[in-house]
């Protein structure tokens, strides 16, 4: 986590810087569409808010299909051990039986 802060404070940093250093004026043009003249660095930084909030969007809309597969795979696990617990006298009576034949088996073996 502390990894990812030091990033994220490197990267605004860095385009703080590159705001002042570019207060050159444009035009943004984009679909017939004209803005009026903007700093280029404020569009550098509003281009870099929108990738920000598009990325939490989308690790958002991930983040909740990891939590759903893990509460299904959770509630999985949950039916497993009861079918496992269900099973385990069964088991232990067919040990009890196995162990049983086999003593049985090598009492009759003649010596």
């Amino acid at each position: 986590m502390q990894v990812y802060l030091f990033v994220a404070l490197v990267c605004l940093v860095v385009v703080a810087v590159f705001i002042f250093q570019n207060p050159t004026l444009v035009v943004v043009q984009f679909l017939g569409w004209n803005s009026p003249e903007i700093q280029l660095g404020i569009i550098v930084l509003l281009a870099v808010i929108s990738g920000a909030l598009i990325t939490f969007m989308l690790d958002t809309l991930r983040f909740l299909k990891v939590a759903k597969n893990i509460r299904e795979l959770r509630a999985s696990n949950k039916k497993l051990e009861k079918i496992n617990k269900s099973l385990q006298p069964s088991a232990q009576n067919h040990m009890v039986m196995a162990d049983t034949e086999t003593a049985a088996a090598t009492d009759e073996i003649p010596d």
